[in-house]
């Protein structure tokens, strides 16, 4: 697991959830040369628009925590 930094990663799986009328994505994705899957759920505006499963992407890490995904 990696503390704080960027990964490089492929998105497998993305959920658009409405929690009380806030949006956020819930994905999951693995990272390159890894196998096990992660999950993370990020709000809208720390995700690029219309975000698919297969798309390549780099994710952003502090503490341990998801806080940006970006596309490669």
């Amino acid at each position: 697991m990696i503390v704080t930094g960027m990964r490089e990663a492929v998105l497998l799986a993305v959920q658009r959830v409405d929690i009380h009328g806030t949006l956020f994505y819930d994905i999951t994705f693995h990272h390159e040369g890894e196998t096990q899957p992660m999950r993370a759920r990020i709000g809208i505006e720390s995700i690029y628009p219309n975000p698919q499963a297969g798309d390549p992407v780099r994710v952003s890490y502090i503490m341990g925590v998801v806080t940006q995904v970006i596309p490669r």
